[in-house]
């Protein structure tokens, strides 16, 4: 008898646990099948509320990708502007399907005594900001 519940449970906890990713449910649908603008176009038309590139930026990041790729494209823009520091990949968002297509804009700006950064991703279908961040330092010249 105790087999039998145990057999039952693991059962059950295997089929649970073996749901496919297009079972769950997803606030933003996959839509990898879609066709949208490129990413310089769907910027000019961007409500520059949302986001707009720093004026004179060092360094701009214009990208269409999918969910999926948003941790790998934010990582490697935190790399090349010296802000990475070793820390684990940005989570993705459990509302959002992996394979949903985004657009992904950073930019990055160093002034003579300061650094700011910003990124935002914009849902290529909805073209609302699903998520975003900022953030700046001061800058000392190491050869000053």
């Amino acid at each position: 008898m105790i087999r039998i519940i145990t057999f039952i449970i693991s059962l059950s906890l295997l089929v649970i646990l073996a749901l496919p990713t297009s079972a769950q449910q997803f606030e933003y649908q996959a839509n990898q099948d879609k066709s949208f603008k490129n990413e310089d176009e769907f910027y000019q038309q961007l409500n520059k509320e949302i986001y707009k590139e720093f004026k004179d930026a060092t360094y701009s990041v214009r990208r269409k990708l999918s969910y999926k790729e948003i941790p790998d494209a934010l990582m490697t823009f935190e790399q090349k502007t010296g802000r990475y520091f070793g820390q684990p990949k940005k989570e993705l968002s459990p509302f959002i399907h992996p394979d949903r297509q985004v657009y992904f804009f950073a930019s990055f700006v160093q002034t003579r005594d300061k650094e700011y950064w910003k990124y935002t991703i914009v849902d290529a279908e909805t073209k609302r900001q699903l998520e975003g961040g900022n953030s700046y330092h001061n800058y000392e010249n190491p050869y000053e």
